[in-house]
């Protein structure tokens, strides 16, 4: 799910799109472009054709803002790879994926044609025909054998394959190192004392909470944040979301554990008082909190931990992360993850330029020294910039060679004590659970309302809230999945 500046946690690789965002024609049935379903589009000018210059316009949600002193290596690179493919022409473009507005843009033709997306989409864009295949390229360039297969799993259908996945995550805690020195929590080596369960998560945010006067513990409870990070704990406690009985899909997610659990949240709110002032929050507000020393722990991943440096001058070395605690039942993260897919309109071309972009990135499975070049100036900027290098979550890539160097790599620009992160990166008795198969963002928006309710009203009753919530999923979502 990863929401994060609006895409939400989802900024995705650059992405791609025809002059004025109409892409190419449907390439028909041969596999090297066009929609899942065939369906045609308006054409455009391949590039290079009639010798003239094919305008790519590209977006991209982690594209430096003007005053970021990463813009100038992005703009290298866009340099580079004008200078590498003289018939194409890099325009930037403001695009983000968001489930609200996605639809109308893929039926008028608006999408760009590489746009990122979360592990829940693929399944729906492929469905409703709005992804390119992309087998061919993907074997060309030796995606196929080189990518997480779990991750690749997600963005195939029927043998072929619609997407590219560019990183997976999975949760774990973050800590404030300076507020865990302040409460007295840090261990004789100067590393946060991890609560190992769930019970001790919240003693821990209340010794916080007492000897700091900062919140202990951030939860955010908006735009399906809410719903999404409740999933973590909720599994730790035995519940379940969707199942499957007789063929069809059943809301699950009423049962005695769910209930559990969310009384588990209307204590951090109620019992022990350990949660920020404004219940109304999302992501983007602990960003904000954590960089500025005003909350203790919440719920993080290693793709966010340059945000709070960045965006609120944090100090690298004030950030620390571990697996997840316990619940009563198991010790479970939630995976997920972004990727990548082009529009059904896109031609061949296109794809290919997506393709020698992402290479200049430092996105491949080659291990030779320029195709690395991309991630050893990224991660040369940020040790220049003061950032952390070192941590890693879920690796895209499996082929020995690829992961070995880019080891090596991180090993050579490290900035921090990584005792900080292993914890975390070990991952030591934790079960890895994927997002849910059908409708996951509005399943995090329904559980967002009830996250909600119990935070604002002491008086709420979990056991009714999540029985109205699970009825509603199932009549409005679940008894429509085919």
């Amino acid at each position: 799910m990863k929401k994060r500046l609006g895409m939400t946690l989802g900024a995705a690789m650059l992405l791609f799109a025809a002059t004025a965002c109409s892409g190419g024609g449907d390439t028909g049935k041969d596999g090297s472009a066009g929609g899942g379903d065939g369906k045609s589009q308006p054409a455009t000018t391949a590039a290079g054709a009639g010798g003239g210059k094919q305008e790519i316009v590209f977006a991209n949600g982690d594209w430096p803002k003007a005053q970021d002193k990463k813009l100038p290596q992005y703009e290298d690179w866009k340099k580079k790879f004008e200078a590498d493919n003289p018939n194409i022409k890099m325009k930037e473009e403001n695009f983000q994926y968001d489930t609200n507005t996605f639809l109308p843009k893929a039926e008028s033709g608006q999408l760009p044609n590489l746009f990122g997306t979360w592990f829940t989409e693929p399944k729906k864009i492929i469905n409703a025909g709005y992804a390119a295949d992309i087998t061919d390229m993907m074997k060309r360039y030796g995606y196929d054998k080189a990518l997480n297969p779990a991750m690749l799993e997600l963005v195939r259908k029927d043998g072929k394959i619609y997407g590219i996945p560019t990183s997976g995550y999975y949760m774990g805690l973050w800590y404030n190192v300076n507020l865990f020195k302040q409460a007295g929590l840090l261990d004789d080596k100067g590393i946060p004392k991890f609560p190992r369960t769930y019970d001790e998560l919240a003693q821990t945010a209340k010794t916080i909470k007492d000897k700091t006067g900062k919140a202990g513990f951030f939860f955010p409870t908006k735009n399906n944040q809410g719903g999404w990070q409740f999933m973590t704990i909720a599994w730790s406690y035995g519940a379940e979301f969707e199942k499957q009985a007789g063929g069809k899909w059943q809301a699950a997610f009423n049962s005695p554990e769910a209930v559990q659990a969310l009384q588990y949240m209307k204590d951090l709110k109620w019992k022990y008082n350990v949660l920020t002032d404004n219940i109304l929050v999302e992501v983007n507000d602990m960003f904000r909190l954590f960089g500025t020393d005003q909350v203790g722990m919440a719920f993080g991943s290693t793709d966010w931990m340059n945000t709070p440096i960045n965006d609120y001058k944090m100090s690298k070395d004030n950030l620390a992360m571990s697996a997840v605690p316990a619940g009563p039942k198991a010790r479970i993260a939630l995976t997920g993850g972004n990727l990548m897919m082009f529009s059904n309109n896109s031609t061949p071309e296109q794809i290919d330029a997506g393709f020698k972009w992402l290479k200049i990135k430092g996105f491949s499975p080659e291990v030779d020294a320029n195709a690395l070049k991309g991630m050893e100036e990224t991660l040369a900027s940020d040790k220049g910039l003061n950032r952390i290098v070192g941590p890693h979550g879920m690796l895209a890539w499996v082929n020995p060679e690829r992961v070995d160097a880019e080891n090596a790599i991180r090993d050579k620009y490290k900035t921090v004590n990584l005792d900080l992160w292993n914890d975390y990166m070990k991952n030591d008795g934790v079960t890895l659970k994927p997002e849910e198969p059908i409708n996951a963002q509005e399943l995090y928006k329904t559980l967002d309302a009830v996250v909600q309710a119990v935070l604002t009203d002491k008086n709420a009753d979990p056991k009714a809230l999540l029985d109205k919530a699970a009825a509603d999923f199932q009549r409005d979502y679940l008894d429509k999945a085919k």
